[in-house]
């Protein structure tokens, strides 16, 4: 399978332009903040387009193109795809859903930061305090998108390299085995079992920037013990530095970012606008 590679320089143009969009959009947003209704269809534009890239990339990562995906979700009951097109199907969906609430989510969290910086004061567009309004969206749609991009995209390659293995493969995980690998992940290094039996959790990305890989193994002999082999009947057990947030996977039809991340903490005066925004997306990538 594909291993998670850094940011090339046409993927960092690509990112820059999403991140001028975006930044645009909130401008937008910030501009609006005085009237209710304005500033609702400003926030939900906002996370319409951040989910639009975030849906983007994790197809990019599953190696199919946004018509073929469409298409297979518009036909989800039609009993003549193929066993292939099935599981892609519930991937891609598990990953939209996913996805819009996560983008939602993600934006509503600048916004409330913005509007915390703001308070009842006017903005003044030429001052010290609205260049810092820009650097919060910069810390989200920049800073935090280029890492979150780049784990929702090698999800996607995970998820598509999955459907490749069969279930009387072993897979083996692997580190990259640099400087840069977290010692707790270096210490799963070597673990090996069947799809079916790979701890969810386990299946790269299982952290933020995480360039971890599952391989196959190739055993010689059919009759060769594989408990002969380094890990594989290793008690893996989950470190305590890992959260919950990346401990489901989309090979597994999973969430891509789990439910305890902060994103997801949301006030409960604004879940009936959220959940508003998270419907009306879920129609426009048929996913209801």
């Amino acid at each position: 399978m594909r291993v998670k590679a850094a940011m090339t320089a046409d993927e960092k143009a690509k990112h820059d332009g999403e991140y001028q969009s975006l930044l645009a959009l909130y401008i937008a947003l910030l501009r609006s903040r005085k009237d209710s209704g304005n500033i609702n269809e400003a926030l939900y534009e906002l996370s319409e387009l951040r989910t639009e890239y975030a849906v983007n990339h994790v197809l990019e990562g599953l190696d199919v193109d946004y018509e073929y995906a469409m298409q297979l979700l518009i036909n989800a009951e039609d009993n003549s795809l193929t066993q292939h097109d099935k599981d892609m199907r519930d991937r891609i969906k598990a990953a939209i859903l996913n996805l819009i609430d996560f983008s939602v989510c993600e934006e509503y969290q600048l916004y409330l930061e913005a509007m915390e910086a703001i308070g009842d004061n006017d903005i003044e567009y030429d001052s010290d305090e609205y260049e810092e309004l820009l650097l919060l969206c910069e810390k989200y749609n920049d800073s935090y998108a280029a890492v979150e991009n780049g784990d929702i995209k090698y999800a996607g390659a995970v998820a598509a390299a999955w459907l490749r293995f069969s279930a009387a493969d072993y897979l083996v995980y692997w580190t990259q085995n640099d400087f840069k690998v977290r010692p707790w992940h270096m210490a799963l290094q070597g673990y090996a079992a069947h799809p079916e039996e790979f701890p969810s959790w386990m299946i790269p990305p299982i952290e933020y920037n995480c360039r971890c890989f599952l391989e196959q193994l190739i055993i010689a002999g059919d009759k060769q013990d594989v408990r002969s082999i380094k890990g594989s009947i290793k008690n893996v057990k989950k470190p305590s530095q890992l959260s919950d947030v990346y401990s489901e996977s989309l090979a597994k039809c999973g969430r891509i970012f789990g439910p305890s991340h902060n994103y997801f903490n949301v006030n409960e005066a604004d879940k009936e606008m959220l959940e508003g925004f998270v419907q009306k997306l879920r129609s426009k990538y048929h996913c209801q």
